[in-house]
C-alpha cells in the first residue's frame, strides 16, 4: 500500500494515479487531502503538491491537475535520463525534475487534440501536428518508459513496495473495409467492374476477374484462411473490425444485406472478436453509428462492444462520446494513418478521460503501434524498410512489457509471389511471439 497526499483531490489526479500506480505498476494506494492522515500513515508515502508538507518524499504538481477547463499549456521539452519530458519542476526538492503525472495526463487525454489544429483532408488530426512528432518521441511508448524509471526510483527508496508491470503481449487486429475484391458483389457491381476493366483495356485484370468469378482463382481479398492459420499456429489473439454500412463515396464494402458477408462474419466470430468498423458516414451521424452497431450485433446475436473508426476518424471528444452512447466499451482507433508510433505515448490500454466533462469514462482505449497503409501509402516504405521500423517499435514495447497491437487490412495480405508484405507479416508474427 502506498499513501499519496495532495491538498486538493481532483478527477484528473485520481485518473492519472490510477493509470500509473494501479494499472501500470499494480501498486495499491490511498489518496488523501488530510495532512494528519498522511503524516500518521505507516505505509510508504509521498506528497504530490505545489510544495512539501513534511520531510517525506515530495513530487511537485503542475497546475493542469487542478484545472477543470481546457487551455493552451506552455510546453518546453527537456531531457531526463535520455528521454524527452515537459512540465519541468521550478524547485529543487522534488523527487523528479518534471511532473510525471501531469505529463501523463496531458498525453493520455490527447489534450492537444482539443485545441485548434490544422486538419488533414479527411478532417483528422495529423501525426505531424502532434507534440510527440515535433519533439521526436512518437516512435516510443514514452509514458511506459518513464513510469518504469519512476517505479525503480520508488523501489530504491521503499524496497518493501513491490511493483509489477505485466507481460509483453502481441495482438493482431484487422480492418475489413471490403471483404472480397470481385466475388459476392451482385450483378450490377460485377458487371460494372468488368466494363471498367475493358474500357481501360486492362485485359489482364479482366481475365483475372473472370477467373475468380468462375472459381478458378482465389479472390485476392479472401485471405481469411491464411490469417486464421497464423492465429492458430502462434496462439494469437485477433480482432476483426467489419465495415457494415451501405455503399458511399468512402464506404465501398459489401452491403449489410449481403449473405456472403453474414457468413464471413459468423465464421470470424467463432475464434476471434468481431467489432464494428463505423463507416465514414457514421462518423458524422450518430443515428447511423447506432444503426450499424445494432445491425451487426443482430447478425452475431450478441451486443457489439468493440470498434475502430473507418479511415481512423477520431474527433475529440465527439467520437468517443458517440461510441459510449452506442454501447461501445473498447476502442482501437488510437493511432495515426500517416505515421507509425504511439498517438497517446503508451502501448497499454487506458480509460478515456473526457476533458469537456472533466471526468473518466468507462470506454477503454487500446492504442495500436502501426497500420499497414501508413507504411505502404503514407511513408512509402519498402517491405525491408518497414520491417526495420516495425522491429524497432516492437523492441520498445517489449522493453516496457507493453501490448503491441498491429493493424492490417485483408486486401494487403493477398497470396502472390510478389507480395513481400504478406511474407513480412508472417515473419513479424514469428518474431513477436518469440518475445512472449
Amino acid at each position: 500500500m502506498l499513501t499519496v497526499y495532495t491538498s486538493k483531490i481532483t478527477s484528473r489526479i485520481i485518473f492519472t494515479l490510477n493509470v500509473i500506480l494501479k494499472e501500470h505498476l499494480s501498486i495499491s494506494f490511498q489518496l488523501t487531502d488530510s495532512k494528519s492522515a498522511f503524516q500518521s500513515a505507516p505505509t510508504p508515502k509521498f506528497s504530490y503538491d505545489s510544495q512539501p508538507v513534511t520531510d517525506e518524499l515530495f513530487l511537485w504538481r503542475h497546475s493542469i491537475m487542478l484545472e477543470d477547463h481546457i487551455s493552451l499549456q506552455e510546453i518546453r521539452i527537456s531531457e531526463y535520463e535520455s528521454e524527452k519530458v515537459f512540465f519541468q519542476v521550478p524547485r529543487e526538492d522534488s523527487f523528479l525534475p518534471f511532473d510525471i503525472f501531469g505529463m501523463t495526463f496531458y498525453l493520455l487525454t490527447r489534450y492537444e487534440e482539443y485545441l485548434p489544429y490544422q486538419k488533414d483532408r479527411y478532417g483528422r488530426f495529423p501525426a505531424t501536428e502532434s507534440l510527440a512528432y515535433k519533439a521526436g518521441f512518437l516512435e516510443k511508448p514514452l509514458i511506459d518508459i518513464l513510469v518504469l524509471k519512476f517505479a525503480e526510483k520508488l523501489k530504491n527508496i521503499f524496497p518493501e513496495l513491490p511493483y509489477q508491470t505485466g507481460a509483453f503481449k502481441y495482438v493482431a487486429t484487422y480492418d475489413i473495409d471490403n471483404a472480397y475484391a470481385f466475388k459476392h458483389k451482385g450483378f450490377l457491381r460485377t458487371f460494372g467492374g468488368l466494363c471498367k476493366s475493358l474500357l481501360k483495356l486492362n485485359f489482364k485484370e479482366t481475365r483475372y476477374r473472370l477467373s475468380v468469378l468462375n472459381d478458378k482463382s482465389p479472390d485476392p481479398f479472401d485471405n481469411y484462411d491464411f490469417m486464421e492459420s497464423l492465429h492458430e499456429r502462434y496462439h494469437i489473439e485477433a480482432y476483426f473490425f467489419i465495415l457494415f454500412a451501405p455503399k458511399s463515396k468512402h464506404d465501398r464494402g459489401l452491403s449489410p444485406s449481403n449473405k456472403a458477408l453474414h457468413c464471413l462474419i459468423r465464421r470470424l466470430s467463432e475464434k476471434n472478436i468481431v467489432g464494428i468498423h463505423p463507416s465514414f458516414v457514421a462518423h458524422f451521424n450518430d443515428k447511423r453509428l447506432s444503426k450499424e452497431t445494432i445491425l451487426l450485433g443482430k447478425k452475431l446475436n450478441a451486443p457489439i462492444t468493440h470498434a475502430r473508426s473507418h479511415f481512423l476518424l477520431l474527433d475529440f471528444p465527439k467520437t468517443y462520446q458517440s461510441y459510449i452512447e452506442s454501447g461501445i466499451t473498447n476502442d482501437f482507433t488510437m493511432g495515426y494513418a500517416d505515421q507509425t508510433g504511439f498517438r497517446a505515448s503508451t502501448s497499454k490500454p487506458f480509460p478515456f478521460f473526457d476533458l469537456t466533462c472533466n471526468e473518466e469514462t468507462k470506454l477503454i482505449v487500446h492504442p495500436f503501434a502501426y497500420m499497414d497503409a501508413a507504411l505502404m501509402s503514407y511513408l512509402k516504405k519498402s517491405p525491408e524498410e518497414a520491417s526495420e521500423l516495425i522491429h524497432l517499435l516492437l523492441q520498445y514495447v517489449k522493453s516496457v512489457n507493453g501490448i503491441f497491437i498491429s493493424l492490417w487490412h485483408n486486401d494487403n495480405l493477398g497470396e502472390s509471389n510478389a507480395n513481400e508484405w504478406r511474407k513480412l507479416y508472417q515473419k513479424f508474427l514469428i518474431f513477436s511471439k518469440s518475445f512472449e
